[in-house]
């Protein structure tokens, strides 16, 4: 693993090293550590793919939360980077999920409680090498599911759309590509909701409902939402970003 400790006061990365080097040695985790004190330090190294996490302290300077712009940053650049908020402030947490973070760790933090953060970490990554294998065009291809955007009804066939590439024309119904993104086991897919019975979309690539109660993607193509229920596009939304908000919150309070 490639570490990145992004920390003004060198006292609490001096901490954090610690932790990282005591968790990643006694699992025997080959692991690189580098560590940055200032934002123009780290963005004077930082590229894409160069590390696996950063840890990112919101106050570089005091008043000053640098951080949540480093993590706008970081989203853009850089879609594979694990970020995880390191701060004594319990008020970002909906910045956090805004900007990916995929952690919310509360200062200070003990050697305990790291632990339990690194594994839901290690879980997160392994999540993202998910993958399901489809044939398109007489051939078999595979597809990471952090990376299908939405997937649509054409025909007797279902288009596949990502951020790699062409979209993808699979001789497949919908509903039955949805039971393979299913079929992985516990977890496996459960980030994708079928919002139309037109359209099956990964609810971590919806950008927002418009007013029409349709959901733009990360692409920038629109989605059709179907009312169910009373279950608008805004309210399956904002349900969904309540959630992961709640997550957030319970796993940066579980210390104190």
């Amino acid at each position: 693993m490639r570490f990145a400790v992004v920390e003004d006061s060198k006292t609490e990365a001096a901490a954090l090293v610690v932790q990282i080097e005591k968790y990643c040695t006694t699992r025997h985790i080959d692991f690189e550590l580098t560590v940055f004190h200032t934002e123009k330090e780290f963005m004077s190294a930082f590229e894409p793919d160069k590390f696996d996490i950063v840890f990112m302290d919101i106050f570089l300077e005091p008043d000053k939360a640098q951080g949540v712009n480093l993590g706008q940053i970081l989203q853009n650049e850089d879609k594979n980077l694990s970020l995880v908020f390191y701060t004594s402030s319990p008020d970002y947490y909906e910045e956090s999920y805004d900007m990916n973070a995929v952690h919310y760790l509360r200062k200070p933090v003990t050697e305990q409680y790291f632990a339990k953060a690194m594994e839901k970490l290690t879980a997160l990554m392994e999540r993202d090498a998910q993958f399901i294998t489809v044939t398109a065009n007489f051939k078999k291809i595979d597809f990471f599911l952090k990376d299908i955007v939405y997937a649509e009804v054409y025909g007797n066939n279902t288009i596949i759309h990502t951020t790699v590439g062409e979209p993808q024309t699979i001789r497949r119904a919908l509903s039955d590509f949805e039971n393979d993104l299913r079929a992985g086991g516990e977890g496996f897919g459960d980030s994708f909701i079928r919002c139309h019975k037109a359209y099956l979309v990964n609810m971590n690539h919806v950008l927002e409902a418009n007013d029409y109660g349709d959901f733009i993607m990360s692409n920038g193509n629109k989605v059709y939402v179907r009312v169910i229920k009373g279950r608008t596009g805004k309210k399956i939304l904002h349900d969904y970003v309540t959630a992961l908000a709640r997550k957030f919150s319970e796993s940066g309070s579980e210390e104190s």
